[in-house]
């Protein structure tokens, strides 16, 4: 098999994370900054994330209250992202961390 080094690049952190909350998973538009604010709240350390990732396992948050924001004219509808539009796959929710 072929190996290429990619050195010299640029990382997009814009991500569709999927979160799992009242037996539904949500897609919902974290940026990194948001994830590492996140475990910092939640207390967690690299090894952690380590360790969840090898197990390919969720992230559990208990510390963490993330907002979605209602729309008044749908209701059991949540705001979709700007960024995409209503008719693509998969809704994407905004979200913004409560302080």
């Amino acid at each position: 098999m072929k190996k290429i080094e990619v050195k010299n690049f640029k990382l997009y952190t814009t991500a569709v994370i999927s979160i799992e909350w009242k037996e539904e998973l949500l897609n919902v538009d974290l940026d990194l900054a948001m994830m590492l604010k996140m475990m910092k709240m939640e207390g967690l350390t690299e090894t952690d994330i380590e360790k969840y990732s090898r197990q390919g396992q969720p992230i559990p948050f208990k510390k963490v209250t993330l907002l979605l924001f209602q729309d008044e004219d749908k209701p059991g509808q949540y705001y979709t992202d700007d960024n995409f539009v209503e008719d693509d796959d998969p809704t994407v929710f905004y979200v913004e961390i409560k302080e």
